[in-house]
């Protein structure tokens, strides 16, 4: 029997099944023969679909959530011996350093531009803000020269770590079989599956409805405050609305095809204006075989006018958002065609199993010569 190289999955604020970590990269990583655990808050250990979760106890407040759980998630990677540790945090940058001082082979997948991010909280003064996100910029970039490797998600965030980073795009699984709309209830859905918030578009996407005709319905999954829910309640295009609450990611999935638009308007504050490949909804959109309407930036846009699959537009102007949906009510046979492009394109491009091949491509490189090339059976 050989050993099997063993891997620990590192997450402080994600669920331990979340789409990205578990379903993604861990079921990746067991596949191809890696001794793999999550390492999460969660309310015990236990086996998920073939994969343990080491649980840590999980807290309610944001502080202890940034300052208490990673030194639980710290003590219980110590334990764990492994051979690489990959983690998904910015809190848990100093978990890290710590493993590597260690002599632990350590990946760090940052899955934003956390400077843009800190830059977007509205609710921070503008100077609190800027010099905290300076300050975590130079502390992340530092950190990040002494682990193994950097995983990011998006072309800005690559070029930030200067060729030390891996590009995993947030790709939805191929199809195993050709997706067909199938919304045959004569109105037009219009769907945003996703968090819901004033920066993701809102209240632009509720205002909209304002200038549609009765043809148009607006499905939205996602969470959103209480405040929020209820200011949407009070709007004049509520009527057109059916909001779902957050569902589990496989049931977004199920959702899409019986829509028939994708809406992707976030509002161009730092933390979004360089969207693009991080946008997951874009393409699972895609995958379900829906064009999209998109927020006009720069990334975005030369994805959607690449592969002829959706068009962008002002996303802050809900009078042009609506004369854009009612472009696709009333063309019902080039939204056909964007659809179809959209799934040509996640089935050749943007998709998990070539990011995959990325993946594994970069554990075989980190891990020492044994384990290199090898195929490992229990």
């Amino acid at each position: 029997m050989s050993l099997k190289p063993k891997v620990r999955i590192l997450t402080s604020s994600h669920k331990a099944n979340d789409e990205r970590i578990f379903y993604k990269q861990a079921k990746s990583i067991t596949g191809a023969g890696y001794d793999t655990a999550v390492i999460a808050p969660h309310p015990h250990n236990e086996v998920l679909d073939g994969i343990a979760v080491k649980a840590v106890p999980k807290f309610d407040g944001k502080l202890a959530r940034l300052i208490i759980t990673p030194l639980y998630i710290l003590i219980s990677s110590i334990r764990e011996k492994a051979d690489l540790y990959h983690f998904h945090d910015p809190e848990l940058i100093p978990v890290g350093v710590i493993l590597k001082l260690l002599g632990k082979k350590v990946v760090y997948d940052a899955h934003e531009y956390y400077k843009l991010k800190i830059m977007s909280k509205a609710g921070i003064p503008r100077i609190i803000r800027q010099l905290t996100a300076s300050a975590f910029d130079i502390f992340e970039t530092a950190a990040s020269i002494t682990f193994n490797a950097v995983i990011v998600v998006d072309k800005t965030t690559e070029a930030k770590f200067r060729g030390r980073s891996v590009r995993l795009g947030n790709f939805p699984f191929r199809p195993q079989e050709p997706v067909r709309r199938r919304n045959g209830t004569g109105v037009f859905k219009c769907v945003y599956a996703g968090g819901l918030s004033a920066d993701r578009g809102l209240f632009k996407m509720l205002h909209a409805m304002e200038y549609v005709d009765d043809r148009i319905k607006l499905v939205l999954a996602g969470p959103m405050s209480d405040a929020d829910i209820e200011e949407m309640k009070r709007l004049k295009g509520y009527e057109r609305v059916e909001y779902l609450g957050f569902i589990p990611w496989l049931k977004v999935l199920e959702l899409l095809p019986e829509c028939d638009l994708g809406l992707v308007l976030l509002q161009p504050v730092p933390a979004y204006i360089y969207a693009g490949e991080n946008t997951v909804k874009l393409f699972e959109y895609m995958m379900a075989c829906l064009p999209t309407l998109a927020s006009d930036f720069p990334n975005l846009k030369e994805i959607l006018d690449h592969n002829t699959c959706g068009i962008t537009v002002d996303p802050t102007n809900p009078a042009m958002i609506a004369e854009k949906i009612m472009y696709f009510a009333d063309n019902p046979d080039v939204a056909g065609r964007m659809g179809e492009n959209g799934v040509k394109a996640v089935m050749a491009r943007y998709n998990w199993e070539n990011e995959e091949k990325k993946l594994l491509a970069l554990y075989s490189r980190i891990l020492d010569s044994k384990a290199r090339g090898m195929r490992y059976h229990a």
